[in-house]
């Protein structure tokens, strides 16, 4: 018994050395240069793998079609399909689009074995585990339909890299086949069956339609139709001419088209689609198209001819199409200025109302169209009888009215301003003849000052803006213009006379009112008031604004015209005079004139109380 616990003491101190240094922790050693690419490479991230952007692709699809007949009418189209796919999803199941629901599916087969498919949507979808490439052969069947001699079908496909298509239709007949967005199509016959080929887009709809062949029937030669719409006008000593013949071709396309030209007309341009080049032989002019033009083609000629001044007979100018079958036209004749318009003996043609004439005429034109003439042929002949009548002047410059006012001070000293309304179509200035003794102290046009000039005969020379259009009519300007007078003083006892003078334009004033503004202290006599004006106990503005059109001062418009005036120097240049407004004080007096033409406006009577 002894013996086992003396050898397992024996046995203890030799254990425990070991189980010691079991407990030691290993140590390694490593220089600074091998810890520091350890610390580093421990910081990069680990790259993971990059992810397909797409669970599946389907690289081909091949479709081989056959068409179901009943009798003689087609009735379905039945397809076998082989699509290549090939799943890039690492684990788990895929959904891959295989047809739309519209088309009938038999079967869907991979490796010869049935595989699942259900209805999501519009789409039948192949649900699947399969890793790698694989090909899935489908069987369906489409639904044909035929109208007005032609029959096909169309289903949505299945986005693919490559689509290739093949169909036959059971006939000894000539089929043409049509397949919507083949880049490459060919047909063939096989065995009794017409067949066609097609290499289709990425994506889209597999639409196929087909319908008997049509026998080659002998080329036919164009026939070409024409119709001539002139718009004759005449005006300073020129005879013009637009025509535009509308050609109607039928069965083969032209290149080329022929016409006549008036004689004596000068051939200044030559419109239309795809007009290649154009010469002119002789009176044949000779258009060449780029292409081969069928259908409706228009051709646009314009010409022109000096005829001279004063009274003219002529014939109205029109082309003649060379080579139509048929070819009719319209004239019509619009005069530009004072001319009288009238007519000789008619050859093949027929006076119409000129409002009945096409729009090709009467849209290219503002000018009223005078005289209007159908014909049918190329032999008509249209005489034209040409007076001209004298311009007679009109008024271009109208002063609506004149406000004027006058400050009379007890010493006999005159401050007047007066403010006309103009309406101006084109006169670069108002001329204005100021009393005499008269000193010129401000002048503004449009609300903004202007430097006035001296003509040779001693008249003011004011530039004038030109009126804008507002209403159907001009509108007014204000130009205001501020002159001082040294006048006769009172005598010892206060008496005296007053006498004054307003400017005098060059142009007509409608209407002029005119207020004076006298000395508190003076006595007016009634009876010695004397003038071209009436005195009134106030004015009257007879002139409607209205009618007027008139445009205040600080609109964008005169602004603008006026700015750009001073700015060009055309309100005169120098030193911007300084605006003077009228201290206006005392007793008023009215006075008021209507239509004023070219005379002399005063106002002249006797006073008494302003003794000193």
């Amino acid at each position: 018994m002894m013996r086992p616990i003396a050898l397992l003491l024996a046995l203890v101190p030799a254990l425990t050395p070991a189980v010691a240094q079991a407990q030691d922790p290993e140590r390694v050693v490593l220089s600074l240069q091998e810890f520091l690419q350890m610390y580093e490479a421990a910081r990069e991230p680990k790259e993971t793998p990059e992810r397909a952007p797409n669970d599946w692709a389907i690289s081909s699809a091949a479709y081989v079609g056959e068409v179901r007949m009943e009798g003689d009418e087609p009735q379905s189209a039945v397809f076998s399909a082989r699509l290549q796919v090939e799943v890039l999803k690492e684990k788990g199941w895929v959904k891959v689009p295989l047809l739309p629901t519209s088309v009938a599916l038999k079967s869907a087969r991979i490796g010869g074995k049935e595989v699942p498919v259900v209805m999501e949507g519009s789409r039948f979808v192949l649900v699947t585990d399969r890793r790698g490439v694989f090909e899935v052969d489908v069987e369906f069947a489409a639904s044909v339909f035929t109208s007005e001699g032609s029959s096909g079908f169309s289903f949505q496909l299945v986005p693919s890299g490559a689509t290739a298509v093949e169909l036959s239709v059971p006939t000894e007949d000539g089929l043409s086949f049509t397949v919507a967005n083949a880049r490459l199509q060919e047909k063939e016959t096989r065995g009794g069956r017409r067949v066609v080929k097609a290499i289709l887009p990425a994506v889209g709809s597999l639409a196929v339609s087909w319908q008997r062949e049509v026998p080659e029937v002998a080329e036919q030669q164009s026939r070409v139709y024409a119709e001539v719409y002139t718009l004759v006008g005449l005006g300073d000593g020129l005879l013009t001419a637009n025509s535009t013949i509308h050609h109607t071709i039928l069965h083969e396309g032209v290149d080329q088209l022929r016409v006549g030209l008036p004689e004596g007309m000068t051939l200044l341009d030559v419109k239309g689609t795809g007009v290649r080049d154009w010469t002119v032989s002789g009176t044949e002019l000779t258009v060449s198209l780029n292409y081969e033009a069928i259908g409706a083609y228009p051709l646009t000629l314009e010409m022109e001819k000096l005829v001279g001044e004063g009274d003219v007979n002529t014939v109205a100018p029109f082309p003649t199409p060379i080579g139509v079958e048929r070819s009719k036209g319209w004239v019509g004749v619009q005069a530009i200025g004072n001319l009288e318009l009238g007519s000789g003996e008619v050859k093949n043609a027929s006076a119409v109302d000129v409002r009945s004439l096409p729009a090709a005429i009467l849209g290219i034109t503002d000018q009223p169209v005078l005289l209007g003439y159908k014909y049918l042929g190329t032999d008509a002949r249209i005489p034209l009888q040409i007076t001209e009548h004298d311009d007679v002047d009109v008024l271009v410059t109208l002063l609506d009215q004149a406000k004027a006012t006058t400050m009379w001070t007890p010493d006999g000293r005159r401050l007047t301003s007066i403010r006309y309304q103009v309406r101006n179509n084109r006169k670069q200035f108002l001329r204005l003849s100021l009393p005499d003794g008269a000193v010129l102290w401000s002048a503004s046009v449009g609300g903004r000052a202007v430097q006035p000039a001296q003509a040779g005969d001693g008249r003011l020379l004011v530039p004038l803006l030109r009126s804008q259009a507002t209403g159907g009519s001009l509108a007014a300007f204000d130009v205001e213009v501020v002159y001082v007078e040294d006048g006769v003083e009172p005598d010892g006892s206060g008496k005296g006379t007053f006498e004054a003078h307003l400017p005098t334009p060059d142009v007509p004033t409608t209407y002029v009112g005119w207020v004076v503004y006298a000395p508190v202290e003076a006595k007016v006599k009634q009876r010695s008031v004397d003038g071209p004006l009436r005195q009134v106990d106030w004015l009257s503005n007879p002139i409607p604004a209205a009618e007027t059109y008139y445009v205040a001062n600080n609109t964008p418009m005169v602004q603008q015209a006026a700015g750009h005036m001073a700015s060009t120097g055309g309100l005169g240049e120098g030193a911007a005079p300084v605006p003077v407004s009228l201290p206006l004080e005392g007793q008023q007096y009215y006075f008021e004139k209507l239509l004023v033409l070219d005379e002399e406006l005063w106002l002249r009577f006797d006073y008494a109380g302003l003794k000193r």
